[in-house]
């Protein structure tokens, strides 16, 4: 005796309970995959711009001689946020004419070299783009309201926000720092801002970074804020 056909059996209720949970997992894990990403890449550029201070700190100590740290370029040019360091001739024209990249000649010291400040989703502030910071900082705790950036006998109160300090002036000048020959120490305040970039633009509540320099100082002081996208959004030193 043949059964009545009663069509295709569909789904049940369970099974699609199971796929929008199993939907929902694959999100979450998405997400926080994108923010240790973001997390990474800025932890990655400061470490490097770090890494690139103390060159010019380790040059000057061996040669004895004053070393000029310089940046030229901008996010909107065909020649992005560059750093790098060199004699005391060392100046914007001499960057961006010369054609090094390769990241060896660069961590080097070879002047003239040039590396692209954005990389891995994460790229230096430039004070043409200051406004990239405030976009990062969305729902984060303001930096300057918290220590030491809020104590005036530390020497960091105020700094922030000066175009004069921020080594990335952005646009065709060059902006400059030197490391004294004699004490090996950074002759004036400056301060670089690193967040995490998304398609050319700053991730809103992402990750984000300050290194300081203070004036007849030696030490680059990094400060780290997850974003409020896959943290706390609070400032700490590392």
């Amino acid at each position: 005796m043949q059964r009545p056909d009663r069509g295709s059996p569909g789904f049940s209720m369970i099974e699609l309970l199971v796929v929008l949970v199993v939907l929902g997992v694959l999100a979450v894990i998405g997400v926080s995959m994108s923010g240790t990403s973001y997390s990474t890449s800025v932890r990655g550029v400061m470490d490097e711009l770090e890494g690139t201070l103390a060159g010019a700190q380790a040059r000057a100590s061996a040669t004895g001689q004053d070393v000029m740290i310089a940046t030229s370029g901008d996010w909107a040019s065909a020649n992005p946020a560059i750093l790098a360091y060199g004699n005391s001739t060392l100046g914007s024209a001499t960057i961006l004419a010369n054609g090094l990249t390769d990241p060896a000649a660069f961590r080097a010291g070879v002047a003239g070299a040039t590396l692209p400040r954005e990389h891995m989703n994460a790229g230096a502030v430039t004070a043409a783009n200051g406004t990239w910071f405030a976009t990062a900082a969305t729902g984060s705790t303001d930096i300057t309201g918290v220590p030491p950036f809020n104590d005036a006998a530390t020497g960091f109160q105020g700094i922030l926000g000066t175009a004069a300090s921020n080594l990335f002036q952005g646009g065709a000048g060059a902006n400059t720092v030197l490391v004294s020959g004699t004490s090996h120490r950074f002759t004036s305040t400056f301060w670089i801002e690193v967040v995490a970039l998304n398609g050319g633009g700053p991730v809103a509540g992402g990750p984000m970074g300050v290194l300081v320099v203070l004036a007849n100082g030696a030490t680059v002081y990094k400060f780290y804020n997850p974003g409020v996208r896959n943290g706390t959004g609070k400032w700490r030193k590392i």
